[in-house]
């Protein structure tokens, strides 16, 4: 692609020098296609609409700026265009999606909504505002937008799939299962609902299609052992439920949703630790350290003696700013087995702190000229007070 770039980028410029602009225009117009990001095309395409099509010329300079990362200035650029042409659909698109990646998902909707008055067959509008409506917590509206879509795209199985999770959204099973397509977020419908028994027909026909195991479906796959995990929680059937959770995370490794399910089984189970442990892991993959360091709390209440929690508490406040937190679990871990990595992490901490006794004491290599000044330093403290009291 790069050396076509090139050569056409030679061709149009040859254009130019024989004054053939329409050729030129072309050409670019091509270069744009195939790289939207080419600023020296997108450049050249400004300078030679500015005095033949100042819709076009605005436009181009509103991908130039976009490319800048200037979008107020793009936005004002399309604009323009839209006051020659307001019944652009591209125009109006662009616009919309400029406000959109602002985060002005308002104005975003607006522009979205003008854009199906102009045009009802515009698929990727409908998709964007059920989008925007439900960023905005307004699952409603999307739900509205969503039957809208559907209406003018009657055969489109996604479109329904789409307003069927909105349904779902809103523990609305009923309508969500009527519209729903997809067998996967239909089962995930029944399984929310405790239809366990007809979410197993379908997970039964899943599982006996072969093509489920091949190395490209790995995903599907995934999907499959989460709501068959799901299924088992919902029967109670805690074992089975923690290995297809299991069999999910071989998958797809470990991440919030396989440790949030792994905790609601454990609390099925009436396993506190195991529950309030896993808790922990889910808001700590969530970055909610807070959350994490409270639920791991509980885990070490639960088992006081389990090292891994000292070490995520210890970690946890360490990466908080809070030392002297950190340094107790580190202590308690230290407590267990004299662990190696405990020892180096407070010997060090409290030779930093210039606690040369402890730091010795956690295994920190102190040279003994280092230890006879402490040791001098102490006495003569200790000479200090005693003369301080004395005077008293």
């Amino acid at each position: 692609m790069t050396v076509d770039v090139h050569n056409l980028h030679q061709a149009a410029n040859d254009e130019l020098i024989k004054g053939n602009e329409d050729k030129a225009i072309e050409i670019y117009t091509k270069i744009v296609e195939l790289d939207p990001s080419d600023e020296i095309a997108l450049s050249q395409l400004m300078d030679l609409y500015l005095e033949r099509d100042k819709f076009m010329y605005y436009i181009m300079r509103s991908n130039v700026n976009i490319i800048q990362h200037k979008y107020e200035h793009a936005i004002n650029d399309v604009k323009k265009a839209l006051n020659l042409d307001s019944n652009s659909v591209e125009a109006r698109r662009k616009l919309a999606r400029l406000y959109k990646v602002s985060g002005k998902n308002l104005r975003a909707i607006d522009e979205f909504l003008k854009l199906l008055d102009i045009d009802t067959n515009q698929k990727d509008a409908y998709i964007e505002l059920i989008d925007l409506y439900t960023k905005e917590n307004s699952v409603e509206s999307a739900i509205s937008v969503a039957k809208k879509a559907i209406t003018a795209f009657k055969d489109d199985d996604n479109l329904k799939n789409i307003l069927a999770n909105l349904y779902f959204k809103l523990n609305d099973y009923k309508n969500a299962l009527e519209i729903v397509q997809d067998e996967y977020l239909k089962t995930k419908i029944l399984l929310q609902d405790e239809q366990n028994d007809k979410a197993k027909e379908i997970l039964d026909k899943l599982k006996e299609d072969k093509n489920l195991y091949k190395e490209q479906n790995k995903e599907q796959l995934a999907a499959y052992y989460l709501l068959e995990a799901q299924y088992f929680y919902n029967k109670k059937e805690f074992e089975q439920a923690l290995k297809s959770v299991e069999n999910y995370t071989d998958i797809s490794l470990p991440n919030p949703l396989s440790f949030q399910m792994k905790a609601l089984i454990y609390e099925g189970m009436e396993d506190e630790f195991k529950s309030y442990y896993n808790w922990g892991y889910c808001y700590k993959l969530q970055k909610r350290f807070d959350e994490a360091i409270v639920e791991f709390t509980h885990a070490h209440n639960a088992n006081p003696k389990d090292k891994n929690t000292l070490i995520e508490l210890a970690n946890l406040y360490a990466n908080n700013g809070e030392k002297f937190a950190s340094m107790e679990y580190w202590k308690k871990v230290y407590e267990i087995d004299k662990d190696k990595r405990a020892g180096e992490i407070l010997g060090e901490f409290y030779y930093q702190q210039g606690d040369l006794r402890l730091a010795e004491y956690y295994g920190k290599t102190i040279e003994k000229k280092e230890l006879k000044e402490a040791q001098y330093q102490d006495e003569g403290l200790l000479e200090k007070i005693i003369s301080f009291f004395s005077k008293k």
